[in-house]
């Protein structure tokens, strides 16, 4: 299914969902101790989507394209995965030891069952990924996480930035 492309994506998405400034793909990186190449090619997917728009310069990173509530966890995993299906019909249903080399035709008339099945499922999942927001995902996560993260969190972003400006 998804792999971690739509993982780190998610979980960047949702830092920067709840930052003020924009991040770094480095600092991004960083702060969740994954690698920033990996990251940056997520970011270049997720720019092209304008899902994020980047600025440049030394105090320069990443943020939102729009609102948090008009980013929909679809449209992210889309980004970053496209073209991603939950199954991979192989028509085994003709292979049976049986079958020799000609299948019955009430064997393959119609779709797989099996295929129809997971095609229904995935259409459910997808209904479910467009019906919640990036909004949705930071309202879930503030409420596990104690206050005083955003504001360590929001803290640690700046000092990084910070220390890079005061280097030049």
């Amino acid at each position: 299914m998804y792999g971690a492309g739509a993982e780190y994506a998610l979980h960047s998405m949702l830092t920067l969902a709840t930052q003020s400034a924009p991040v770094s793909i480095s600092d991004l990186a960083s702060y969740q101790r994954i690698p920033d190449r990996f990251l940056a090619k997520i970011f270049t997917r997720l720019k092209r989507a304008k899902l994020v728009k980047g600025t440049e310069g030394i105090s320069g990173g990443f943020a939102l394209a729009k609102p948090a509530e008009n980013i929909h966890v679809s449209e992210v995993l889309k980004a970053v995965d496209p073209g991603r299906s939950l199954f991979a019909c192989a028509e085994i249903r003709q292979n049976c030891a049986l079958f020799g080399d000609s299948p019955p035709r009430w064997a393959v008339k119609g779709p797989c069952r099996i295929h129809a099945f997971m095609e229904e499922a995935e259409r459910k999942l997808h209904g479910f990924l467009a019906s919640k927001t990036l909004s949705d995902l930071v309202c879930e996560y503030s409420c596990k996480a104690p206050n005083v993260f955003a504001v360590e969190t929001e803290a640690w972003f700046q000092s990084r930035k910070m220390g890079r400006t005061a280097r030049r």
